[in-house]
C-alpha cells in the first residue's frame, strides 16, 4: 500500500497572537504541556476516530465565541469558495462562488435574528429573497469539514515535531468517485492544525486526478466574533422580498399549468408569469392580486401559441399540448421570485422561492 502521509498538529495549549487574523492559523505559538493528545476530542488512544466528536466539538466553540471560516475548492476546471462569519449575538453571514466552464454565480445570507436575507446572483442577473426558516450553512460547513475528517486513517507517530504539536499519519484516506472529498480526487497528502479543545485552525488537503492538482483548504481566521454587521448589499433588499407566499405550480393533462395559492402573503397584481415549455417562453402578468386560496390556469393558445393567463380552467380544445420539461417563474415587478420551478412528468424538483410541484395528467 502506498503510504500517504497526512500531518495533524494538535497544539496542546496555545496562545495565537492577533486573533483577529493577523497571524496565519497554519504556524501557530504553543507552550509546553504534558497533557495526553488523547484529551483531543475525537482522538483516542492515539488516533482520530471519530471525525463527528473533533468536529461537534469545533462547532461548538464556533457558535460559543464567534469565528470566521473560509473554505477553498479547487479543480482545473474550476473554483469554489465559501465565507461564513459567525457571531457569539447569534448574527451571521455566508457567501459562496463557484465558478466553472467560464461562469461564476453566487448566494449569500445574513441573518440577524428576526429573519434571513437572500442574495442570489446567476447568469449575470441578482435576486433577493427574505425568509422566515432558519438558515444555517454552518451546518454544511460542518459536514464538509467532517467529511474530509472521516476519509482518513489519522494514526499517531511515534516521534513529534515539538513539544507542543503530535503528529499524525494515516496509510490510507478513502474516498468514493463520487465523494464531495476533493470531488472523487484521489489524495496525495494532508496537513490538520487544532487546538486540544477541539478547535481547528487549518485543513489543508491536495490531490490529484487525471494528472491534475485538487485542493480543499479549510481555515478558521478569527478566534472570537461579538456581532456580524448587515452587509452593503442588504440596502439593495426590495420592498417585496419579504412577501411568503405559499405557490405551487402544477401541469394537467399536459396542456395546462394550474397555479394554487396555498396560503400567506397577497402576491401583488402586476406580478410575471413566465411559463417555459416547448422549447417557448411565454410571459404574462397577474392583472390581479393573487390571494391565499386562489387559483389561476396558465396555457399556451390553440392556433396562435401565445400564453394565456385565466381565473377558470379552459375547455381542452383552447389549449395546446405541453411536452415535458417545463420551468415556471413567478417574479414581482421589482425582481423578487416568489417561485422557481422545473418540472418533469411524474418528478418533482424546485429551485428558489417557495415550493413548487410538478404533475402530468389528472382530471
Amino acid at each position: 500500500m502506498t503510504r500517504k502521509l497526512l500531518v495533524l498538529l494538535v497544539l496542546v495549549s496555545v496562545t495565537i497572537a492577533g486573533c483577529s487574523g493577523g497571524q496565519s492559523p497554519a504556524t501557530p505559538t504553543a507552550e509546553q504541556t504534558d497533557d495526553p493528545p488523547d484529551e483531543v476530542p475525537g482522538v483516542s488512544n492515539g488516533t482520530l476516530t471519530n471525525a463527528t466528536a473533533l468536529t461537534t466539538a469545533n462547532g461548538a466553540g464556533i457558535v460559543a465565541d464567534g469565528a470566521e471560516i473560509r473554505i477553498r475548492q479547487t479543480a482545473p476546471d474550476s473554483e469554489a469558495q465559501s465565507h461564513l462569519t459567525v457571531a457569539a449575538d447569534g448574527t451571521s453571514e455566508f457567501s459562496r462562488t463557484v465558478s466553472a466552464d467560464g461562469n461564476e454565480s453566487g448566494v449569500a445570507y445574513y441573518t440577524n435574528g428576526t429573519g434571513t436575507y437572500v442574495r442570489a446572483d446567476r447568469d449575470g442577473e441578482t435576486n433577493y429573497r427574505v425568509v422566515e426558516r432558519s438558515v444555517r450553512p454552518l451546518d454544511g460547513v460542518n459536514s464538509s469539514l467532517e467529511a474530509v475528517l472521516a476519509a482518513g486513517n489519522f494514526t499517531v507517530a511515534t516521534e513529534s515535531t515539538d513539544s507542543a504539536t503530535v503528529v499524525l499519519t494515516a496509510d490510507e484516506f478513502t474516498t468514493s468517485p463520487d465523494s464531495d472529498v476533493l470531488e472523487g480526487a484521489t489524495p496525495q497528502d494532508a496537513r490538520l492544525v487544532l487546538t486540544r479543545d477541539g478547535a481547528v485552525r487549518n485543513l489543508t488537503v491536495t490531490g490529484q486526478r487525471d494528472g491534475q492538482t485538487v485542493t480543499y483548504t479549510y481555515e478558521r481566521n478569527r478566534a472570537a466574533v461579538d456581532t456580524v454587521p448587515a452587509p452593503d448589499w442588504l440596502a439593495d433588499v426590495p420592498r417585496t422580498a419579504d412577501l411568503q407566499a405559499d405557490l405551487s405550480a402544477t401541469v394537467v393533462n399536459d396542456s395546462v399549468l394550474r397555479i394554487e395559492h396555498g396560503g400567506g402573503d397577497t402576491v401583488p397584481a402586476n406580478t410575471t408569469l413566465q411559463f417555459t415549455a416547448n422549447n417557448t417562453a411565454g410571459t404574462v402578468t397577474f392583472d390581479a392580486p393573487l390571494e391565499a386560496g386562489d387559483t389561476r390556469y396558465a396555457y399556451f393558445a390553440a392556433g396562435n401559441e401565445s400564453l394565456v393567463l385565466a381565473d377558470d380552467r379552459p375547455a381542452a380544445d383552447a389549449t395546446t399540448s405541453v411536452d415535458s420539461p417545463a420551468s415556471v417563474t413567478i417574479s414581482t415587478t421589482d425582481g423578487v421570485t416568489l417561485l422557481s420551478v422545473g418540472m418533469g412528468w411524474g418528478s418533482e424538483s424546485a429551485s428558489g422561492g417557495s415550493t413548487g410541484e410538478a404533475g402530468g395528467s389528472d382530471a
